[in-house]
C-alpha cells in the first residue's frame, strides 16, 4: 500500500486552493489596495494631492516598503510640504497573525521639505478654508493694498455710522453704567456682611470682664470663623468686581483701537498712505507668514484629533461575569496598531543653503492610546560642520482628557535667499540671507497658545517697489539698506477665537521713507480728518475711559475698606475676648 494513500485528496487540495487564493490576492490586489487607501487617507489629511510611487509589501518577512511619496501643499499648490524617498516599515509577525500591525522599527529616508511640483497638487474639489486658516488670514496676511498717490481733495466728508470706534465707545460707556447698575443692586449683601460683623463685636463686647477664660476662647473661636465666612464673602465679590472693571477698561481700551483704525481707514479711503509700520510689515511679510503658519497648525490640529478619535473610540474595558475567570496571560497585549519607535533619517535640502543629515525617533503612535498608556513623542534634529542646525521635539498627551500636545522647536542657518515679499507694489526678493527660528506651541483640547519668532541677519534685498513721484525711489532705497529684520508671533485662545500678535520691525524702514516721501503734502490733509473725528467722537472717548476707571474707586473702594475692617477684627478678636488685649493666664485655665 503506498505510504500516503490514506490521505484525502479532496481536502489537501482543498487547502492548497485556498492558500494560492490568499496567495494570489495578496499579490495582484493588496499591495494597490493598500496603496489606494494611504493615498485617500493622505488627501484626506492634507487637503491636497499624495502621490506614491511603489507600495511593497512581504508579510512573511514582517516588511512593508514605499517609495517616492509626494504630499503637496494645500496652500502652495505648486510645491510639496514634504518629499520622502522611502519609507520602511519592520512588523512584529507574531502580532500579525492575531491580526495586529505592531511597528517595531522604520526609517523615513530621504526627506526633503518645500521641493518644486511639475504639476498642481490641488485637488479638484478643494473643502472649504477652516475657521483656523481664516482667522490666520484675516489677523496676520496682508489686506488690499491702499493708493499711495497723494490727492490734493483726499479729505472729504466723514460718515459717522462707519466709524467702529464711536460705536465701541457708546457700547463701552453703556456696558460701565450696567456694570454701576447692577452692583447698586447688590448692597443688601454688604448690608448683611456689615450687620453680622456688628453682631459679632457687639458678642465680643459682652465677653469683657471676668467670667470663665474656657467659655471665652471658644467664644472667640467661634468668632473667627464667623468673620473668616465673612472675609471669603468679600474676598468672592472683590474677584467679580475686579472682572467687571477689568472688562470695563477692556471696552475702552478696544475702542481706542478702533478709532486708531478709523483713522487709518478714513487715509485709505482718501488715498493716502497710513504709514503705519506693523501695516507695512504684514504688507512685506503677511502672505508667507499665514501660509507657513497655517500649514504648521493645520497639521497639529490634525495629530491631535486623530489621536482624540482614536482615544473615543478605543474598545471599552471588558465587563467581569459571574463566574470563575481563567486566565491565559500573555507577555504583551497590544493595540489594533503601535508603531513602538521608528528611527528616521533624511536629508534637508535647500532650506539651509545645502544639505542637512537629519536623524530622529518617532514613538507611541498608537490605534488604542489607552491600552499603550505612553504618549506619542517625536524627536528630530540635524547639524552640518558649516553651522546650519535644526532641533524639534514633539509630545502628544493622547491619554489626557482633552487630549493635549506641545511642540518646541530652534533651527539656525535657514537660508533666504529667493524669498519674496509684499506685492506688486511694494516689495522684493531676497538675493541673500539666513535666518534662526524658535518657538514653542501648545494645544489642548480647543485651546491654543505660543510663540513663534524669526530673525534674519545677512539680508540683501532686490527692490520691487511701484510707487508713484518721489516715494518710490526713497522705498526702495530703505529696502537695499535693510540687512537684518526680525518677527514675533503670540499665539493663543481658541479657534473660534483665535488671537495672533504679529510684530516687526522690517515695516519701520519703509515707513520712515515713506514719511519722508509724501509728509509734507498729507499732513494738512490728515488733521482736517484728524479734527472731524475729534468733531464727531465729541469727547466720547474721554467720557467711556473716565467712566470705566471711575467703576475701581466705586466697586473695589467699599470692598476694599469692609475687607480692612474685618481683617482688623478677626486679627483682635482673641485679645478682645480675654480682656481688653491682656495676654492670656494660662494659670487661670486649671485648677491647682
Amino acid at each position: 500500500m503506498d505510504a500516503v494513500s490514506w490521505i484525502k485528496k479532496g481536502p489537501v487540495l482543498a487547502v492548497l486552493g485556498a492558500f494560492l487564493l490568499a496567495w494570489a490576492f495578496v499579490f495582484f490586489f493588496f499591495d494597490p489596495m493598500l496603496k489606494a487607501g494611504l493615498i485617500a487617507g493622505g488627501q484626506a489629511a492634507a487637503g491636497a494631492k499624495v502621490e506614491i510611487g511603489s507600495l511593497r509589501s512581504k508579510w512573511l518577512k514582517g516588511t512593508l516598503e514605499i517609495t517616492d511619496i509626494a504630499v503637496a501643499n494645500r496652500e502652495e499648490p505648486m510645491e510639496n510640504v514634504i518629499e520622502l524617498a522611502r519609507a520602511g516599515f519592520t512588523l512584529d509577525t507574531s502580532a500579525l497573525v492575531r491580526g495586529k500591525g505592531v511597528v517595531r522599527e522604520a526609517a523615513l529616508e530621504g526627506m526633503r521639505f518645500g521641493t518644486p511640483r511639475r504639476s498642481s497638487g490641488a485637488l479638484g474639489r478643494q473643502p472649504p478654508p477652516s475657521k483656523l486658516s481664516q482667522a490666520i488670514s484675516r489677523q496676520i496676511a496682508p489686506a488690499k493694498s491702499a493708493a499711495i498717490e497723494v490727492k490734493s481733495n483726499a479729505a472729504g466728508e466723514v460718515d459717522a455710522a462707519k466709524l467702529q470706534g464711536l460705536k465701541k465707545f457708546d457700547e463701552a460707556k453703556a456696558k460701565t453704567a450696567e456694570i454701576e447698575q447692577r452692583w447698586k443692586s447688590k448692597g443688601d449683601e454688604a448690608k448683611a456682611i456689615e450687620k453680622e460683623a456688628r453682631e459679632i463685636a457687639d458678642q465680643m463686647k459682652a465677653l469683657g470682664g471676668g467670667g470663665d477664660p474656657l467659655r471665652k476662647i471658644q467664644a472667640a473661636t467661634d468668632a473667627q470663623k464667623r468673620l473668616k465666612a465673612l472675609i471669603a464673602r468679600v474676598d468672592e465679590q472683590r474677584a467679580q468686581a475686579q472682572k467687571d472693571v477689568a472688562e470695563a477698561q477692556a471696552l475702552v481700551k478696544e475702542a481706542a483701537e478702533l478709532r486708531k483704525k478709523d483713522l487709518n481707514g478714513l487715509l485709505a479711503a482718501a488715498g493716502l498712505p497710513t504709514l503705519d509700520s506693523q501695516d507695512l510689515a504684514k504688507r512685506l511679510l503677511g502672505a508667507q507668514t499665514a501660509a507657513k503658519l497655517t500649514t504648521a497648525l493645520k497639521w497639529l490640529k490634525y495629530a491631535k484629533e486623530r489621536a482624540a478619535a482614536r482615544k473615543a473610540a478605543a474598545p471599552p474595558p471588558a465587563v467581569r461575569r459571574a463566574g470563575v475567570d481563567v486566565e491565559f496571560p500573555r507577555e504583551h497585549s497590544y493595540p489594533q496598531y503601535l508603531l513602538e519607535g521608528a528611527k528616521l533619517s533624511g536629508t534637508l535640502d535647500g532650506v539651509m543653503g545645502g544639505s542637512l543629515d537629519l536623524k530622529g525617533l518617532l514613538s507611541g503612535v498608537t490605534s488604542n492610546p489607552k491600552l499603550y498608556g505612553k504618549p506619542a513623542t517625536l524627536t528630530l534634529a540635524g547639524k552640518s560642520f558649516s553651522g546650519p542646525s535644526v532641533a524639534l521635539s514633539g509630545r502628544l498627551d493622547q491619554q489626557k482628557d482633552p487630549v493635549g500636545m506641545t511642540l518646541d522647536f530652534s533651527g539656525d542657518g535657514f537660508s533666504l535667499a529667493g524669498t519674496a515679499l509684499g506685492d506688486g507694489e511694494v516689495g522684493g526678493s531676497l538675493s541673500a540671507g539666513t535666518a534662526k527660528l524658535r518657538g514653542t506651541i501648545a494645544s489642548a483640547g480647543e485651546e491654543w497658545k505660543g510663540e513663534v519668532f524669526v530673525e534674519a541677519s545677512g539680508v540683501r534685498i532686490e527692490p520691487k517697489v511701484a510707487l508713484p513721484g518721489i516715494a518710490g525711489p526713497l522705498v526702495s532705497d530703505a529696502l537695499k539698506e535693510l540687512t537684518g529684520f526680525h518677527v514675533r508671533i503670540a499665539i493663543s485662545g481658541t479657534e473660534d477665537d483665535l488671537k495672533l500678535g504679529f510684530t516687526s520691525n522690517i515695516g519701520e524702514a519703509v515707513a520712515a521713507a515713506m514719511r519722508k516721501a509724501v509728509a509734507g503734502q498729507i499732513e494738512a490733509q490728515k488733521k482736517v480728518l484728524e479734527q472731524k473725528l475729534a468733531s464727531l467722537y465729541g469727547g466720547k472717548d474721554k467720557d467711556a475711559k473716565a467712566s470705566a476707571d471711575a467703576l475701581t474707586g466705586k466697586l473695589l473702594g467699599p470692598l476694599d475698606a469692609q475687607k480692612a475692617a474685618l481683617d482688623k477684627q478677626l486679627k483682635d478678636a482673641v485679645s478682645k475676648a480675654i480682656g481688653g488685649g491682656q495676654p492670656l493666664r494660662l494659670d487661670k485655665l486649671f485648677k491647682r
